[in-house]
């Protein structure tokens, strides 16, 4: 008589559901990319464009650059937000995304007032803090009372991209982006060059791009059969606690910390401070895949507990670390190796490109692994695992500011500060591990859970035993 077969682990169907999973993060991933390596881009052209339109325009936009980055701290909370809920709840085979997606457009709508409310009465306060002077005082108090309405509209072709990405139509969203940035700059230059209307265009061509790509993207969305249900959704603001309150506060912690070592920079002169500046600007060109590489496994996270809750999630981040870690194996030695030629693209006085160079040529190598740690960080943000991803935040900036500082104190050049930005974020491997291990120690407990928990159905606002349509 012949003995059963006792079939060994599969490993080739593991291996063959990872890379299934690779695929659908890199599917993800590239239009995500397009669409932020544009929303890199735009801005560029736009202080160039504000450059040629008088040097009052270029001084009004730059005292704005810091206070357009808190402004982008509360997009990024409500986009990524959203996006999480939409990703829930397409796993769990939903389609009407309507109400949840108008129930963050009212809470934005709420907090962007109340925002808009405290610039405007800050505004000559903002204005003496910033240097503002003579005529471009006024004309800077005006600029920014008229973006902290502006920025409102931008609601309405966020919300729509983002929950274009959560179900998994991320060329989509991306079309949505590009759009967008299109109207704004086509407006800014009719706006700015062919009227008198000054600083003032930037504004007005802001508003703009929120109202023409909000009606736009509407349409996308209606297409993709999304667009159902009204109402409020219960659960909203607690999403945003979970998730939007930790995006908004890494992005914040981050620009703080560029502040802070600019102060230190400072007493090298200009030439490296614009350097370190130069570098900080495409700097965030190098660090757009491993931040795109993280959402999207997040979006694949979400998905996958909105269709199971008792989903593993490790399998997934690992799957994300092993696509970014290809990807910055290829990206960091091309920086490496092309770091003076980058230097001087950037700009034309040959010092400054000199001290580019030597910022990439001591940091560089550190964007291995400082890739890893924001894929890392960006998919926690999104699948509950807020505290732990602000936590590590705060231990990062903190030690960076801390071991900058300390080392900086006896210098007399900018080498030392960045040998410690690159052993601090060398050190970022911690942070991964970290990540991983959270994971799986909620894998585990989530294996045991019960799949349909009243608080999770709330919070996201899905069923998770509806079958998958889409």
């Amino acid at each position: 008589m012949e003995e059963p077969r006792h079939n060994p682990p599969n490993a080739a169907a593991a291996r063959e559901a990872g890379a299934t999973t690779r695929q659908r993060i890199v599917a993800l991933a590239v239009p995500m990319s397009v669409a932020q390596l544009f929303a890199v881009v735009i801005p560029v052209v736009i202080v160039g464009m504000m450059g040629w339109m008088g040097d009052q325009a270029l001084h009004v936009r730059s005292l704005y650059m810091p206070l357009a980055s808190l402004f982008f701290a509360v997009q990024l909370a409500f986009d990524i937000t959203n996006q999480s809920i939409t990703a829930r709840r397409t796993g769990a085979g939903e389609r009407a995304m309507g109400a949840a997606m108008m129930s963050m457009a009212a809470a934005w709508v709420v907090a962007g007032l109340l925002l808009a409310a405290a610039v405007s009465l800050s505004a000559p306060g903002l204005a003496d803090l910033m240097g503002a002077k003579g005529d471009s005082r006024g004309a800077f108090i005006t600029f920014l009372r008229l973006m902290s309405l502006a920025n409102l509209t931008l609601a309405w072709p966020v919300l729509c991209a983002s929950t274009l990405r959560g179900a998994g139509r991320a060329r989509s969203a991306a079309v949505i982006m590009l759009v967008g940035n299109v109207v704004e700059v086509v407006a800014l230059g009719s706006l700015g060059f062919g009227t008198d209307l000054g600083t003032v265009a930037m504004p007005v061509g802001t508003a703009l791009n929120g109202i023409i790509t909000g009606a736009f993207g509407m349409v996308m969305v209606r297409r993709a059969g999304l667009l159902k249900g009204y109402g409020w959704r219960p659960g909203t603001l607690t999403a945003l606690l979970r998730t939007g309150v930790p995006v908004s506060l890494t992005n914040t912690a981050m620009f703080g910390m560029s502040f802070a070592f600019v102060t230190m920079l400072k007493p090298y002169g200009p030439d490296v401070v614009s350097g370190f500046a130069t570098a900080s600007t495409m700097q965030s060109l190098i660090i757009m895949p491993g931040v795109v590489l993280g959402s999207a496994s997040a979006i694949v996270m979400n998905q996958r507990l909105g269709a199971n809750p008792g989903s593993q999630l490790a399998p997934v981040l690992a799957a994300a670390l092993r696509v970014t870690l290809t990807a910055y194996a290829v990206l960091v030695p091309i920086l490496w190796l092309l770091r003076v030629p980058i230097g001087h693209l950037t700009t034309g006085n040959p010092r400054i490109a000199a001290q580019t160079a030597h910022y990439f040529e001591i940091v560089g190598p550190s964007y291995l692994v400082l890739g890893l740690v924001l894929t890392s960080l960006m998919a926690l943000q999104q699948v509950g695992g807020g505290l732990v991803s602000v936590t590590a935040t705060v231990v990062y900036v903190g030690g960076s500011i801390g071991a900058g500082s300390y080392v900086n104190h006896a210098a007399t050049g900018p080498t030392p500060l960045y040998t410690a930005i690159c052993a601090v974020n060398a050190a970022g491997v911690l942070v991964v591990a970290v990540a991983l291990t959270y994971l799986s120690g909620r894998d585990r407990r989530r294996r045991y859970a019960h799949p349909g928990s009243a608080q999770g159905r709330q919070l996201w606002g899905a069923a998770p035993q509806t079958a998958r349509t889409d």
